[in-house]
């Protein structure tokens, strides 16, 4: 009885807290899923350990390095809190949902190169269908999975890489276990300057080899599958520049002889917008899936549903 009575005292959103924490294992990391200071999340820590520690008579964690190891008691609850933060979120649903009527927000992440393909396509049929529905769309980046399965997301759409040399994080095997559909597939094609000096006539991986690429960093990493498939014929892209998104490698590529790799659908789009050709790609690549993803504490719920399906529709010619 004493138990319980002390986890009455236990502020909620110190066990949220935790939860970033134990995924994140470092006070910097959780300050920016947060976006509060470091100062801030390690005065929370000490809470929580006056708290939830206190009656749990565990640290919970330990500085090891610039991080934080999780105790093996503070392990064990990872499981059981994020199934407390799944039913606390389906609590407070709506039980019931009228399109024409809901003013809730959905909050979606999206990667560069689906958001001019989708958005455009699913704005219009948003405001005629539910006009009071709000969207707040933010970047795909590498804290979206976890964002996404700590309720701070509603959707998440990404690519993914099916075929099979990818790395793990970039491939569909890695969202096996996510509730996940797909939206459409794209190929990949190469993106050159209408001024380009490349001879077209004679494009193929040896010229392809030759010319200067313009490298996205893409959720903060420049490794791509195009690497490993050129490794294995023994090749190398000749990187010329490093750039953090699609827009700025093709604004290069307009005035200059440097290409971009991107998927074919939203190379249409760029290349009309900064007078840009399309070339195809010469390596054997399998086509990525744009998928959209969601969290299962959101599996039955009619809003959810709604705008899941309305995603699908607008992109069922894709």
């Amino acid at each position: 009885m004493e138990y319980y009575m002390k986890l009455d005292h236990i502020d909620l959103n110190l066990l949220r807290l935790m939860l970033i924490l134990l995924e994140e294992k470092s006070v910097s990391l959780a300050a920016d899923r947060l976006n509060i200071s470091q100062s801030a999340v390690s005065k929370q820590l000490t809470k929580l350990r006056e708290q939830l520690g206190a009656v749990l008579e565990d640290p919970l964690f330990i500085r090891s390095g610039r991080g934080l190891t999780p105790t093996l008691r503070a392990s064990q609850l990872e499981q059981p809190l994020r199934q407390w933060l799944r039913d606390s979120h389906t609590l407070l649903l709506p039980e019931s949902f009228d399109p024409v009527k809901d003013t809730r927000n959905f909050t979606i992440s999206i990667c560069e190169t689906a958001f001019p393909v989708i958005i455009p396509r699913l704005m219009p049929m948003l405001a005629q269908r539910a006009p009071g529905l709000q969207l707040s769309i933010v970047p795909k980046s590498k804290q979206s999975m976890n964002l996404l399965n700590q309720g701070e997301l509603d959707l998440l759409i990404t690519a993914k890489d099916t075929d099979l040399r990818a790395q793990a994080n970039t491939s569909v095997l890695d969202i096996a276990e996510q509730p996940n559909v797909e939206l459409y597939r794209d190929h990949h094609v190469c993106l050159i300057g209408n001024s380009n000096h490349i001879p077209i006539e004679h494009w193929n991986i040896e010229s392809f080899l030759q010319t200067d690429l313009v490298r996205i960093y893409v959720e903060e990493t420049e490794f791509w599958l195009l690497d490993r498939v050129a490794a294995d014929q023994g090749q190398r892209l000749k990187d010329k520049a490093k750039v953090p998104d699609f827009h700025s490698a093709a604004l290069l590529a307009q005035h200059s002889n440097m290409m971009l790799v991107c998927t074919s659908i939203f190379a249409e789009q760029l290349a009309s917008r900064y007078a840009l050709q399309s070339l195809p790609l010469p390596f054997d690549l399998q086509p990525v899936s744009y998928r959209m993803l969601w969290t299962s504490m959101l599996e039955s719920d009619s809003a959810h549903q709604w705008l899941r399906e309305l995603i699908r529709a607008c992109c069922h010619d894709l």
